[in-house]
């Protein structure tokens, strides 16, 4: 009796475990994971600007969270976080507009539930 009563147990615990993983990976890249879109470089070539997703877009027609990130060869420099309401797509490379000048860097990001949003990041 002793014995049966442990392998399902064992067995239960195995099905909650799969269930756990499986929760926390949907989670994770609902959520979470970052995901690079598109890249700008500046004319120098010292200083990139990286464009990516955190997560995917809110289930069905809602906002996704993003975030700009500027670097100096590997250094980060700067980051800044937004929401883009683009009736629930992805972020992609039709999303910006990038343009350098010589101490800081203008992106405009566009969305169709949305007007226009100028951000601008200082290289130093």
């Amino acid at each position: 009796m002793k014995k049966g009563l442990k392998i399902i147990l064992y067995i239960i615990g195995i099905i909650i475990f799969i269930v756990l993983l499986f929760w926390l990976s949907i989670s994770y890249i609902t959520n979470d994971k970052k995901t690079t879109c598109d890249t700008s470089i500046s004319k120098d070539g010292k200083y990139t600007l990286l464009l990516q997703m955190i997560g995917e877009p809110d289930w069905p027609f809602g906002s996704v969270s993003g975030r700009l990130v500027l670097k100096k060869g590997k250094d980060k420099i700067s980051q800044t976080d937004f929401e883009l309401r683009n009736d629930g797509g992805n972020i992609n490379s039709n999303c910006w507009k990038v343009t350098w000048y010589e101490d800081y860097v203008e992106i405009i990001l566009s969305g169709k539930e949305q007007f226009d949003k100028q951000i601008i990041l200082y290289k130093d």
